[in-house]
């Protein structure tokens, strides 16, 4: 363990350090200036234990990331979406339900 807090990839390695550290808390949070999905599966498997994650990321990424990014982010829309509907049970469902129920 370096004597102070800079970790430059010479006598430790910083995936090894964020490893190491995910394996003892549950929540994280990480401000990057570059984003790529390499970096992120790189810690991925130490993140199944994060109740948390928080990241604070620039706009330098690939296009594969932004891709991938994408398509969580609307995943991510479909299953409010659905949570959402499920939550509020429509007027024609509840009229339904009414007259079952009578």
């Amino acid at each position: 363990m370096p004597t102070h807090d800079i970790i430059d990839n010479r006598q430790e390695k910083l995936v090894d350090h964020i490893n190491r550290i995910l394996d003892s808390t549950e929540s994280a949070a990480f401000a990057v200036g570059y984003f790529f999905l390499s970096g992120l599966e790189s810690i991925a498997a130490r993140l199944t234990g994060i109740k948390e994650l928080r990241l604070l990321i620039g706009n330098t990424t690939n296009r594969e990331t932004l891709e991938q990014i994408s398509e969580g982010y609307k995943r991510l829309e479909l299953v409010e979406r659905a949570a959402e509907e499920m939550r509020f049970v429509k007027r024609t469902e509840v009229k339904r339900m009414a007259a079952r129920t009578a």
